[in-house]
């Protein structure tokens, strides 16, 4: 049996698909982990819940590729440091930079997304099983490695950009203004057109 606790929401649960993905598929290292549960979140969860917020993850990265401020994927390690977080102890997160944890759980949904779509969900259940033995198996699953992969779905994403090109620049502007409140904004700002 395992336990998901859910703390710190006012109002209904958020993430849960999330957290019962991580649950279901428990895994170490903080990319891979994220990759699956933002993922299944996006599928079948709440468009405002984090990192979403309201906007898609695929939203989120453009902007951040349009105002220079893209994490690297190779640069987001297994732990909770290099996201912007720290480990607070008993199942508990500190954030001690907001506007990067938002980058990097932005971009590993986008990426999840990229590869749900391009290889499949057998795919990333094979990459899952797999990373439990290896680290990030990329070449393994996908016959290519992490900066291939990444540089394939930036390609993808960049071609597609001026379907969205209304929602970029709202979210850019967010992002200027202040990339620590830009998801909370982005929230309210959806909430109200509704």
């Amino acid at each position: 049996m395992r336990v998901v606790g859910v703390f710190g929401t006012d109002g209904s649960p958020q993430m849960m698909a999330h957290k019962l993905t991580s649950a279901i598929f428990p895994q170490k290292d903080k990319l891979i982990r994220n990759l699956m549960g933002i993922l299944a979140e996006a599928q079948v969860g709440n468009p405002l819940t984090f990192p979403m917020c309201g906007f898609s993850s695929d939203d989120w990265v453009l902007a951040l590729l349009k105002t220079k401020s893209y994490i690297p994927l190779n640069e987001l390690g297994p732990d909770h440091e290099s996201w912007g977080m720290k480990d607070a102890g008993g199942g508990r997160l500190s954030i001690h930079d907001k506007a990067k944890q938002h980058k990097a759980y932005a971009e590993t949904g986008s990426f999840g997304n990229f590869l749900f779509q391009a290889y499949g969900v057998s795919k990333i259940k094979q990459f899952h099983r797999l990373s439990g033995e290896k680290d990030r198996p990329w070449q393994d699953v996908f016959r290519i490695g992490m900066q291939e992969l990444e540089a394939n779905w930036l390609k993808i994403l960049t071609a597609n950009e001026k379907t969205t090109e209304e929602h970029i620049s709202t979210v850019s502007n967010l992002i200027k203004r202040n990339p620590g409140t830009a998801c909370a904004e982005a929230q309210k700002l959806v909430t109200r057109k509704r």
